[in-house]
């Protein structure tokens, strides 16, 4: 095996092993002989460690130093034979047996088998062979390289340890290898030795992509998994693996198959063992349960002893609870491997029976039994598949559907179900090859195509693949409205999901009357859940409180929900109505699991909604961190239907941000993308981002055309949709800057007649936060503080902010100068705390219209935080602990901490002396004459 084998990766030679740096620093220093470690090393390690590939390594470095090398390797069938060895490394410098002394010419040529004469003694052959190298090594310095020690004949094994330990000071390196698996090997004297361990995750999967970079993530991870650091097995396993064996990435076997070379690495101590010791090993291998007591009910009394056989060989290893675990997962591959399929059947049938097995493992295992087509297990492998994806195994779940598949005798139900297969990789795993191949089988054996399923799995890689949403429309439209066949629960809920997905796409009219339709058709055959998403998807306005009740109701069920897809579905409704904070936890553990097993859809989806979460959330940065991971995925497997959202997450991030040349890069992406393809929501959010930015830059009249292209008849309650409401709060704002006082009006009547505030919080805070916008004096502070009181201090930082600094400039245009700041200052602290730029320069703007000079804006040294100015000023007005406490939702103890810190602030020790300390305040920060502190109406 050369160096390549273990993902050379530059040109210097015998520096491109994956993982193995430190050998090869080792390996150099005895080849240069620059620590004195005596001219030899032997390699210890299993087999396919990398022994061999480390030699080569050394070898290609010896070469380039300009020394000779000299090469054998030990072989099983000559290890009777004496000397086999020593002639194989000795061969190519027999010229020079005639430069040695006659003794030992002769003992040589004897030994090895070129002359006749009397049998030389071990000693003399030894120094002869020293000899022999020294000459070798006077003009050409020279390294010897011994494979497969342990399989060297005794008589060369210790004629190699003599010489070994007698080369250091001279021009000779000896480096050997010895396999350690099985019985200990007599070690002939001391020599330095390294002993090569198994590569690390990591480096598995760096050599896995530097030879298969095309690889799928599912299966990577599966060979990772199987050979536990072993690079021969890294690299030879995918090739067993070929696409007319497993035509789906999710098809793999229980049990990897092995390539001969594998085979014959891991089965040599398997194949010496009773059979009766090796049909145990096989119903452990195939069980996969790791119980002794699943082979024992099976085997009968005698597999105890039959187990005890093969923990002596080394071959398991039994725990005090009676788990069996095989020494390396490829020796349970060998096991299997060795076996002849009728052996395997028999053993598949023996465990389906076993009483201990669970109705997954028993359909597995009557799937392997089966000599051909079973409708009976074809039926239980569908129903272990629907399971599967109940717990979270996708991959397992169109595995199981896609057997059922070969086992199904009639071409209908096998169309259905490779369909079936197809949906449930399009949907979850993501492997957009798979559904292709699929459906294209689906539609070899059902001419008329006429399944919902199969419309289902066709419109699901339309649209993810290309996001041909017109086509996809009209293939799941003509199916749900003509199906060929009486559908099931699950293939109408199915379809009408795929429905809700492609109309909130395309976002028009003629797409969402036919959905509500069809909805209403199925009605009866639909869960709760997918009826309140379209009652929530095509107009969350008009969501009852019933939905609303029926939706948290779901939510509180996903703390221990372990199929993704029911996350991700929750989690699109509840992100048309502010629900996604609560689902923070469940869609991380989506993120962190459909990861690990390759599930790329579940993944992406889960990343685009942790997007929306932590923008509204006023995370940033993961905002744009989840975005970048998303598109890296979805461009990787040509997810195209996902990259429009990752890029709008981005550039919402950037406008907030003010890197606003990056949100107008995105922002043009998006449009080029999806107007050939009829996706019209994509330029609302286009919209919703360019309003944002315009306000945030204080252009006004920018911010209200780019709204008006959004709602561009208002807000009324039959027409809204999601980003009518999400861009609500900026057209009011837009159209109060800009003069349009009565449009501002008529934008904020249509938003109490729509009732939106029963959505959540944030609403409620907005809404009352609008109020304010279009209302004058005291009016407006009470709808102020309605909104600030609305939400959580805590929750929509970036709209808190934005209603504080609207609140804090009423009240400074009221000339209510200090409470205008403590609202400027705390949103000032919102916007520098989110990075917010423009919105932080505006409130910054604002406290120097109010007499902060910009040297002192947001220094502690001059100002109190917000919550210290606020619970000062309460205080002197008289108000007691307590009762600021009750106004600002604090305990009395909270409030007095605040004093405590607020007192030496000031200068002061004692409550009477805060009004003449906030007065003196003022008049150090040029408030105008008459700023006095007055008693704050009440809220934050």
């Amino acid at each position: 095996m050369s160096a390549e084998h273990l993902g050379a990766e530059g040109p210097e030679v015998g520096t491109g092993l994956t993982g193995r740096s430190s050998e090869l620093d080792l390996v150099r220093a005895v080849i240069d002989d620059t620590a004195r470690l005596g001219g030899s090393l032997t390699l210890f390690g299993d087999p396919g460690v990398g022994k061999s590939a480390l030699l080569d390594a050394a070898a290609d470095l010896a070469r380039a130093r300009g020394m000779r090398t000299l090469r054998a390797a030990g072989a099983q069938f000559e290890a009777n034979i004496a000397f086999a060895g020593l002639n194989q490394l000795l061969v190519p410098l027999v010229p020079l047996f005639a430069e040695l002394g006659p003794d030992h010419e002769s003992a040589l040529r004897v030994a090895l088998g070129f002359g006749d004469g009397a049998t030389p003694s071990r000693i003399l052959i030894s120094t002869a062979v020293v000899s022999l190298l020294l000459l070798a090594a006077r003009e050409q310095p020279l390294v010897a390289i011994i494979d497969d020690v342990q399989w060297l004949d005794d008589a060369s094994a210790d004629v190699l340890s003599f010489v070994a330990r007698r080369v250091a000071g001279t021009r000779v390196r000896m480096l050997s290898a010895v396999r350690t698996t099985g019985e200990p090997l007599h070690i002939r004297g001391d020599v330095n030795s390294l002993t090569m361990h198994s590569l690390d995750d990591s480096e598995s999967e760096a050599l896995l992509l530097a030879r298969y970079p095309d690889l799928a993530e599912r299966v990577r991870r599966r060979i990772v998994s199987e050979a536990q650091g072993n690079p021969l097995a890294l690299v030879e396993l995918p090739a067993t693996l070929t696409s007319d064996r497993y035509p789906t990435a999710d098809a793999l076997p229980t049990v990897l198959p092995l390539t001969e070379r594998l085979t014959r690495m891991f089965s040599a101590r398997i194949a010496t063992l009773a059979p009766e010791t090796r049909d145990l090993l096989l119903l452990l291998a195939l069980d996969g349960s790791g119980q002794a007591m699943s082979a024992e009910s099976v085997v009968g009394p005698d597999a105890a002893n039959q187990l005890d056989i093969a923990e002596r060989e080394r071959i398991v290893v039994v725990d005090s609870r009676h788990s069996v675990v095989f020494r390396h997962p490829l020796v349970r591959s060998a096991v299997v491997e060795l076996a002849r399929p009728e052996q395997r059947r028999r053993a598949h049938r023996a465990l389906a029976g076993c009483r201990r097995a669970d109705p997954g493992r028993r359909a597995w295992h009557l799937a392997d039994a089966s000599f051909g087509p079973d409708e009976e297990v074809a039926t239980l492998l569908q129903h272990e598949s629907i399971q599967a994806l109940k717990r979270g195994d996708p991959s397992a779940a169109v595995a199981a559907m896609t057997r059922s598949a070969d086992l199904s005798p009639d071409p209908e139900h096998r169309s259905q179900r490779l369909a079936g297969a197809a949906y449930f990789a399009a949907e979850v795993m993501g492997d957009l090859q798979s559904v292709s191949q699929l459906l294209t089988d689906a539609r070899r054996l059902d001419a008329n195509v006429g399944s919902l399923a199969t419309a289902s799995a066709a419109a699901s890689l339309m649209l993810y693949s290309d996001a041909d949403v017109v086509s996809a429309f009209r293939v799941l439209t003509t199916a749900l409205r003509a199906p060929e066949a009486e559908p099931t629960a699950d293939e109408i809920n199915s379809a009408i999901w795929v429905l809700s997905v492609i109309a909130s796409l395309n976002g028009r009219k003629e797409m969402w009357d036919p959905y509500l339709e069809l909805v209403d058709r199925y009605r009866d055959m639909l869960p709760e859940g997918l009826l309140v998403r379209s009652e929530v998807v095509s107009n969350p306005a008009l969501v009852s409180l019933e939905a609303l009740h029926t939706l948290d109701q779901e939510i509180a069920t996903l703390a221990t929900e372990l199929d993704p897809g029911q996350i991700i579905r929750v989690g699109y409704v509840a992100n048309d109505v502010d629900r996604l904070a609560d689902l923070r936890e469940p869609l991380l553990r989506v993120w962190q699991d459909a990861a690990r097993t390759g599930a790329v859809a579940s993944v992406t989806n889960a990343l685009m909604l942790l997007c929306a979460e932590s923008y509204l959330a006023g995370r940033w940065d993961d905002t744009q961190r989840f975005a970048e991971e998303g598109l890296e995925r979805a461009e990787s497997y040509g997810y195209v239907n996902f990259v429009w959202f990752l890029h709008y997450s981005k550039a919402l991030a950037a406008a907030a941000l003010g890197q606003q040349e990056e949100a107008e890069e995105l922002l043009e992406v998006m449009l080029a993308w999806s107007i050939p393809r009829q996706a019209f929501i994509v330029p609302q959010h286009v919209y919703r981002v360019r309003t944002l930015a315009a306000i945030g830059r204080g252009d006004y009249e920018t911010a209200y055309a780019e709204a008006t292209k959004i709602s561009p008849r208002g807000l009324e309650p039959g027409t809204a949709r999601q980003l009518q409401l999400f861009v609500a709060y900026d057209l009011v704002e837009a159209a109060v800057r800009t003069g349009r006082s009565d449009q501002a009006r008529d934008y904020v009547a249509a938003m109490l007649r729509m009732g939106i505030t029963k959505i959540s919080s944030r609403w409620a805070m907005l809404v009352a936060g609008a109020q304010g916008l279009v209302s004058e004096g005291e009016v407006a502070s009470a709808h102020f503080e309605r909104a600030l009181a609305a939400a959580p201090d805590n929750l929509w930082p970036f709209e808190r902010g934005r209603v504080l600094l609207a609140h804090g400039e009423h009240l400074r245009r009221e000339r209510a100068t200090v409470e205008s700041r403590i609202r400027i200052n705390a949103a000032l602290t919102i916007f520098d705390r989110l990075r917010a730029a423009p919105w932080a320069e505006r409130a910054r703007n604002e406290l120097g219209a109010t007499g902060v000079s910009r040297r002192q804006t947001g220094s502690t040294d001059v100002l109190l935080t917000p919550q210290e100015l606020q619970i000062a000023a309460l205080a002197a007005s008289g108000l007691t602990n307590k009762a600021i406490g009750e106004r600002l939702h604090l305990s009395a103890r909270t409030v007095s901490g605040h004093l405590y810190n607020v007192f030496p602030k000031l200068g002061v020790t004692a409550r009477a002396g805060l009004r003449d300390a906030l007065t003196a305040l003022t008049a150090q920060e040029d408030l105008p004459p008459g700023g006095v502190v007055r008693q704050d109406p009440g809220g934050r």
